[in-house]
C-alpha cells in the first residue's frame, strides 16, 4: 500500500523561494552608496548609514533568507576589497566589520525564523555541530588551565568559528538542488568575472582598470589578484570554484553544459596559474585531487588534462600588450616565470629561509609543552593574538619572527589551531569538517547531474581549502572561511535529501 509520505515530494516541504523585490535591492544599494559618499566627510554618518544597511539586510533575511545568505557569504569581498578602497584610510576598521555585522544580523534573524518554523533543533542535531561544540569545550579548558582572560578567549574562539554559523543557517533554511545550484552559481559568476579581469591584467596591463599587481620575491615579477586584493585570496576562491566546473564538464546532463563547464574550468585554471598562489596550486593538486579521485576518475583525468593545458597557456600567452615599450637603451620588462620562481620558493622552504617554515620550527617546543589543549584560545598565531598581547610569543621567541610590520599571523591556520587548542581541539575541528564532508562524498558517488556536481564540488572545494590552510589563514579570514562553511552546509543539506527526486529531470538529457 502506498503511504502518503511516499507520494509527497520532500522538496515541496521547503518554503517556496521568492525573488527579492527590486525595491529592497534598490534600498540596499542606496544606503550603501550613501554610506560611502558620507564617509568621505563624516565618520558618524558613515556608521549611521552603514548600520542602516546592515539592519536592512538582516530584516530581509526573514523573508528572503537564501538571498541574504549569499550576500553574507560574499560580503567580505565588498568590505575588504571594494568599499575599503573607496573610503578614507581612517575608516578601514569600520569598513572591515561590515561582513561580521551582516553575518551576526542575518544568522540571528534566521535562527528566530528557525524557532518559529521548528527547524532550528533539526539544524543543530548534526555531528558537525557536536564536534564544533567539543572544540569550544576544549577551548574553555585551555582558557582555564592557561589563565587566558575571558575576553581574549572569546575573541580567539569567535575568530576561528564565527563563520561556522553559516553552516547552521543553511541547515535552518533548507535547500533543494535547484536552490543550492543558484547559490553556487552566484559565487561562480563572481569568480569568473575576477578570472576574466585577471586574464586582462596578464594580457594587457597589470594595472588594468587601476588595479595593482603584487611584486613577487622569487622572480615572479608580479602576481595577479584581479579585484580581490590579494593573490592568495584570489587563489583560494579559484580552488573553490574549479572543482564545480571540472565535475560539471563530465557530469552535466547536456553536451552544451558540459562544454561550457569545460571552457570555464580551463579559464579558471589559467587564472590560478597566473596568480602565483603556490599554496592554492598545491591545495588543488592534493586536496581537490584526492576528492576527485575518490569521486570520479573521469573528473580526475579531466582535471589533470585541463591543468596541464592551462599551464601551457599561462607559460606561453602574450603579456603586457598595452604596456608602453621601454625607452631606447632601457632593459625590456621581465616576463613572470612560473617555473624558476617556483623552484626558488621551494628551495627557500627546504633551506629553512621561508618564514612559514621558521614559524613551524619555533612552534614545536610550544606544542611539546602544551600538547593536549594548547596555550589557550586567542594566544597564538591568529587575529586575536595580534589584537591582544600574548605572553606566549615572548616566552618562546616567536615575537622575533614578526620582523615585518605587515606580518600579523603565522600564515598557517592549522599551526594556529594546534598550538591554541592542542591535539584535542584540532581533532575536534577536523572531525567537524569530516562529519560534513564524508556523507556528502558518499552521496555524490551515487548522484547524477546537478546533484553530483554540487556534492562533489562541495567536497573537493572543502578539501582543497583545508590543504590551502596549511600556508594561509583562510579558515580564520572571513573572505574564504564564510565560503568554506557555507559550501559545507550546502553539502550536508543536499546530501541529506536522499529521498528527494533529482532536480536534473528539468535538464535536457545527454545527447
Amino acid at each position: 500500500m502506498t503511504t502518503l509520505s511516499h507520494r509527497i515530494d520532500p522538496r515541496s516541504l521547503l518554503p517556496r523561494a521568492e525573488p527579492m523585490p527590486a525595491a529592497v535591492i534598490g534600498a540596499g544599494i542606496a544606503l550603501l552608496t550613501a554610506a560611502i559618499v558620507a564617509g568621505q566627510v563624516s565618520r558618524l554618518w558613515f556608521i549611521v548609514l552603514g548600520v542602516g544597511f546592515v539592519v536592512l539586510v538582516a530584516a530581509a533575511a526573514w523573508r528572503w533568507p537564501r538571498a541574504v545568505l549569499v550576500i553574507a557569504v560574499l560580503s567580505p569581498i565588498l568590505d575588504r576589497y571594494i568599499i575599503a578602497g573607496l573610503l578614507p584610510a581612517s575608516l578601514g576598521a569600520e569598513a572591515h566589520v561590515t561582513s561580521e555585522a551582516i553575518l551576526a544580523g542575518a544568522t540571528l534573524v534566521i535562527a528566530a525564523r528557525g524557532i518559529r518554523d521548528g527547524t532550528l533543533g533539526a539544524a543543530l542535531r548534526h555531528p558537525t555541530v557536536y564536534a564544533l561544540a567539543a572544540f569550544v569545550a576544549v577551548a574553555a579548558v585551555g582558557m582555564l588551565l592557561n589563565g587566558v582572560p575571558p575576553l581574549v578567549a572569546l575573541a580567539g574562539v569567535a575568530f576561528t568559528l564565527d563563520a561556522a554559523l553559516l553552516l547552521v543557517a543553511v541547515r535552518i533554511v533548507g535547500y533543494d538542488v535547484r536552490q543550492a545550484a543558484t547559490s553556487i552559481g552566484a559565487f561562480m559568476v563572481l569568480v569568473t568575472t575576477a578570472a576574466v579581469v585577471a586574464l586582462g591584467q596578464a594580457l594587457l596591463d597589470p594595472n588594468l582598470f587601476g588595479l595593482y599587481a603584487l611584486s613577487g620575491r622569487f622572480g615572479e615579477v608580479y602576481r595577479l589578484s584581479s579585484f580581490l586584493g590579494d593573490p592568495n585570496t584570489f587563489g583560494a576562491f579559484l580552488i573553490v570554484a574549479i572543482p564545480f566546473a571540472v565535475i560539471g564538464a563530465v557530469s552535466a546532463q547536456s553536451r552544451t553544459w558540459r562544454a561550457a563547464a569545460l571552457i570555464l574550468a580551463l579559464l579558471l585554471l589559467v587564472a590560478l596559474w597566473i596568480s602565483f598562489s603556490r599554496g592554492a596550486w598545491l591545495a588543488l593538486l592534493v586536496g581537490g585531487g584526492a576528492a576527485l579521485a575518490a569521486l570520479d576518475r573521469r573528473a580526475l583525468i579531466a582535471a589533470a588534462t585541463l591543468t596541464a593545458l592551462a599551464f601551457a597557456i599561462a607559460l606561453t600567452m602574450p603579456r603586457d600588450l598595452l604596456v608602453p615599450p621601454p625607452a631606447p637603451g632601457s632593459p625590456a620588462p621581465e616576463r613572470p616565470d612560473l617555473v624558476d620562481s617556483t623552484f626558488h620558493r621551494v628551495g627557500a622552504v627546504g633551506e629553512g629561509r621561508d618564514l612559514r617554515t621558521q614559524f613551524v620550527l619555533n612552534a614545536l617546543p610550544i606544542l611539546r609543552d602544551h600538547p593536549l589543549v594548547g596555550v589557550g584560545p586567542g594566544r597564538y598565531g591568529g587575529a586575536a593574538a595580534d589584537i591582544f598581547p600574548t605572553p606566549v610569543y615572548a616566552a618562546y621567541g616567536t615575537d622575533k619572527l614578526f620582523s615585518n610590520p605587515l606580518q600579523k599571523t603565522v600564515d598557517n591556520f592549522w599551526l594556529h589551531a594546534v598550538i591554541e587548542s592542542g591535539v584535542l581541539g584540532t581533532m575536534a575541528l577536523l572531525a567537524a569538517i569530516l562529519a560534513a564532508g564524508i556523507p556528502a562524498l558518499v552521496a555524490a558517488r551515487r548522484a547524477v547531474g546537478r546533484r553530483r556536481i554540487l556534492l562533489g564540488g562541495a567536497v573537493a572545494a572543502a578539501a582543497a581549502i583545508c590543504v590551502n590552510a596549511v600556508s594561509t589563514m583562510t579558515l580564520e579570514g572571513n573572505s574564504v572561511a564564510y565560503l568554506f562553511w557555507f559550501v559545507l552546509g550546502l553539502g550536508t543539506v543536499v546530501a541529506g535529501a536522499t529521498s528527494a527526486p533529482d532536480d536534473d529531470r528539468h535538464e535536457p538529457k545527454q545527447g
